[in-house]
């Protein structure tokens, strides 16, 4: 897996893995999609999840960090017989 897109310049093995993050390898592996494709499909979902994550530090700032903190006890269930 080391062939590398001449166009987007990313390496088998990343579009491989952008693919399956986006829940599309097979669609790839079908030739449904081009790896140009998955990789800018991958580029705004990470885009996105930077934006949002940077949003919600700046509303935690705003609101001046953890005032409370709450811890809650969760109890596993067992399986049943």
């Amino acid at each position: 897996m080391n062939n590398q897109c001449a166009k987007c310049g990313r390496m088998e093995s990343e579009i491989a893995g952008d693919a399956r993050r986006l829940g599309l390898l097979s669609e790839l592996q079908q030739g449904l999609y081009t790896c140009c494709q998955i990789s800018e499909w991958a580029d705004e979902q990470l885009s996105a999840w930077l934006e949002a994550m940077y949003q919600d530090a700046q509303l935690f700032d705003e609101i001046g960090g953890p005032n409370e903190c709450a811890y809650v006890y969760v109890r596993l269930r067992r399986t049943q017989r």
